[in-house]
């Protein structure tokens, strides 16, 4: 039985080592096809997509030898082409061209390519009648720094007066890889008007309409949020934490203008900047609004609380214990806001007791409540425990004690120091606040 098996490992290691022989044959057979994309001012067109293409009519288009992309210098290179006479193909779709530049069939560029050899095809120079550049750099607007995305759509103007203008087929839309670095480079973009947007439904872009004419359009910025965390801290005036929940809520009230500002001409190139947001600053605060979620937190026992995927806007932050709001602020998130937020709340504590006189078992309790009297009305609740012990968090303010909801008849009223029965009393930012709950006899 071992000798059955050594014998069929034999075969196998044998047939192995033939494919082995025949592709290393193949591959020295093969050829290399090399060289650069650049702009006609020189600027190198990283990650345009290039293949060789049989120079034969027969099979056209349909064969794809090899196929690649360029890196950030521009360069391509393409290996494994067997040998044979090839015409170089750069771009995608409507946006292809053949080297040197030029979209006809007839006039382009035949290489031959020999086994083992390496061919360096002179640079391709993209420009004059077959497009302009269109380069710019992705903003993210949260942190007003470059940033990558996957990808960067260049659109048409689809202004109904544009598309009435223009027949079937002349809407033509280009995406491109963006770089490490957030730069962005359209190699060949026909004369028109066009809008920048992004590929990934989770990234909200918002851009300015832009034509391109006789002149290359550099220097455009993207700016695009997909959310940011926002954290910070919310402690009371004595430093301490505070025992409540953190809620960011989008402001329908402020436009995201306030966030992107106008638009500003920045390429230095001639490049038109249309006087038109795409999408309009409405619709554009509509979906950062539908976006932005409303985002909660608790306050941890540090002070400090997380709120995720916050979209850049304006929002109303506010500090909530049991149903209260303690603190409300607008906070603003974007380039000129904020992704750190601390607050100093104003609390008070306030340790409440319900007593029985002269020892007596407490009956069963419901709760005492607190109005918050002037301007800024508000109710607070404390909840007894079995042991007539309950707790507040207030802001500072003039108050008064209702108990008719409590259960049981009450005698007095007290803050500690003084009667409060039926009168209003000041709550101030000092330590050790109390009520005192006396029932009757």
């Amino acid at each position: 039985m071992f000798g059955y098996e050594l014998l069929h490992m034999t075969r196998f290691l044998l047939a192995l080592s033939f494919l082995l022989q025949v592709s290393t044959g193949l591959q020295s057979q093969a050829g290399i096809v090399t060289g650069i994309i650049r702009t006609d001012i020189g600027i190198p067109l990283g990650g345009v997509r290039v293949a060789v293409t049989p120079a034969n009519e027969s099979t056209g288009l349909s064969v794809l030898e090899s196929l690649g992309q360029t890196d950030s210098t521009g360069r391509y290179r393409l290996e494994n082409v067997s040998p044979g006479r090839y015409h170089i193909l750069v771009g995608r779709t409507s946006q292809s061209m053949y080297h040197p530049g030029v979209a006809e069939l007839d006039r382009a560029t035949t290489i031959q390519v020999i086994a083992g050899s390496t061919v360096e095809v002179p640079d391709m120079v993209i420009g004059g009648g077959a497009g302009k550049t269109v380069s710019g750099r992705v903003i993210d607007m949260a942190t007003g720094k470059s940033r990558r995305i996957e990808n960067v759509v260049l659109c048409c103007d689809t202004s109904k007066a544009f598309l009435i203008a223009n027949p079937v087929g002349a809407v033509r839309t280009f995406t491109i890889p963006v770089s490490d670095d957030g730069s962005f480079i359209f190699p060949i973009v026909p004369p028109g008007n066009y809008s920048l947007s992004v590929a990934d439904p989770n990234i909200v872009p918002a851009s300015w309409a832009l034509a391109v004419g006789e002149s290359h359009v550099a220097g455009l910025e993207l700016n695009v949020t997909e959310g940011v965390e926002v954290q910070g801290t919310i402690l009371d005036q004595n430093g301490e934490p505070v025992a409540a929940a953190v809620r960011l809520r989008p402001n329908p009230m402020k436009s995201v203008s306030d966030v992107i500002g106008p638009p500003t001409n920045t390429t230095g190139h001639g490049a038109l900047l249309v006087p038109r947001a795409s999408p309009s600053l409405g619709r554009l605060q509509d979906r950062i609004v539908k976006a932005g979620k409303e985002e909660s937190d608790s306050i941890g026992p540090d002070g400090h609380f997380a709120l995720h995927k916050v979209y850049p806007g304006a929002y109303i932050l506010e500090i909530n214990t049991k149903g209260v709001t303690l603190l409300e602020r607008e906070v603003q998130i974007g380039v000129a806001g904020l992704t750190t937020l601390s607050f100093q709340v104003p609390v008070i504590h306030v340790a409440g007791r319900v007593v029985a006189p002269a020892g007596r078992p407490l009956p069963k309790l419901n709760y005492v409540r607190l109005i918050r009297t002037g301007a800024d009305s508000d109710v607070f609740y404390g909840f007894p425990d079995t042991e007539g012990l309950f707790s507040l968090l207030l802001v500072p303010g003039d108050y008064q004690v209702f108990t008719e909801r409590l259960g049981s008849p009450v005698q007095s009223l007290s803050n500690g120091s003084r009667d409060i029965t039926n009168a209003e009393f000041t709550f101030d930012s000092s330590r050790n606040q109390q009520i005192v709950v006396t029932l009757e006899p």
